[in-house]
């Protein structure tokens, strides 16, 4: 008797730098022939999620994960007295972001994507979570990626919009909305469940049980992905070591994607 395929939304955390690792997660899931139907992201994650869903191929990933560089998305803010607008609120312009995933996927808007995608940021105004699902796709990333008080913030239909994080670091039910009938969610921001090693990553513990619990639960997902990343670097962490970490955590439950998605 034919059955409908069940369709599989992925749903990926921000995370800074780390967000490298969600590469190695879809490497995993490309080996085994499971692509992801919907897909949703914050911040880093919402980066590796618009490449994802704009049709790259695993390698055109790879690489953009190991061009990543710092320079390469951001511009300081040099602090002028008189500096005015929406930089005065922000040491770094995230303004090169654009053109990074321009150059990688094309100004592409969410209606001329592969696959459908979800990009979460925050209403620095109100606080609200805010679903970008419209418009040109580079420039909800950029938004999604501004962290608050470090990167200027941007506008967006008459909103003035931020990162993710902090308000929402994992969309899961958004996947469910759209028509996902099981949700994969990848948290690289995880708790060490462990003691932390020195005071950087107590207070990063800390940080990062604030975020999930602004977070959807993570019981609203079918498997959750946590790479150990506990003790990784935010902001210069080892690429390899990220693909890494990404492919063997997401191999580690591809039996129990393969019962559910069957």
């Amino acid at each position: 008797m034919w059955r409908p395929r069940k369709r599989l939304g992925l749903a990926l955390s921000g995370g800074v730098a780390r967000g490298r690792a969600h590469v190695g997660v879809i490497q995993a899931l490309e080996e085994a022939g499971i692509r992801a139907d919907f897909v949703s992201g914050v911040s880093a994650g919402a980066m590796v999620a618009a490449a994802y869903a704009a049709g790259l191929d695993l390698a055109s990933l790879l690489r953009l994960a190991r061009s990543f560089s710092w320079p390469k998305v951001a511009t300081p803010l040099l602090p002028w007295p008189r500096r005015g607008g929406l930089k005065r609120l922000g040491l770094v312009d995230f303004s090169p972001l654009e053109l990074f995933m321009i150059r990688a996927m094309g100004d592409v808007t969410f209606e001329e994507l592969a696959l459908p995608l979800a990009i979460g940021a925050t209403d620095l105004t109100t606080g609200e979570r805010i679903i970008l699902t419209h418009g040109r796709v580079a420039r909800a990333v950029r938004a999604s990626a501004s962290v608050p008080g470090v990167v200027a913030p941007m506008r967006w239909r008459g909103r003035l919009l931020c990162d993710g994080f902090a308000s929402n670091n994992l969309p899961i039910q958004i996947l469910r909305d759209m028509g996902a009938d099981v949700v994969l969610a990848v948290n690289i921001m995880p708790v060490a469940g462990r003691d932390p090693s020195n005071f950087f990553w107590a207070g990063s513990a800390a940080l990062s049980a604030l975020v999930m619990q602004a977070s959807d639960p993570l019981d609203r997902a079918d498997i959750t992905v946590e790479p150990d990343l506990a003790e990784t670097d935010y902001l210069f962490p080892r690429t390899e070591e990220l693909l890494r970490d990404g492919h063997a955590a997401t191999q580690a439950v591809l039996p129990q994607l393969r019962a559910l998605l069957a």
